[in-house]
């Protein structure tokens, strides 16, 4: 949570949706801040 706070959003709600639907979708069971990094940095 501390990684998506401090992230710059420049999008819309629906960035920070569409990643985090992606981060549960395809994460494994833990989702930790390098995998909110890779796809944050993927997504954007």
């Amino acid at each position: 949570m501390e990684v998506l706070r401090d992230m710059q959003w420049t999008g819309n709600i629906r960035e920070l949706r569409n990643v985090i639907e992606r981060l549960v979708i395809l994460g494994g069971e833990e989702i930790t801040a390098d995998d909110v990094r890779s796809y944050v940095t993927e997504f954007v």
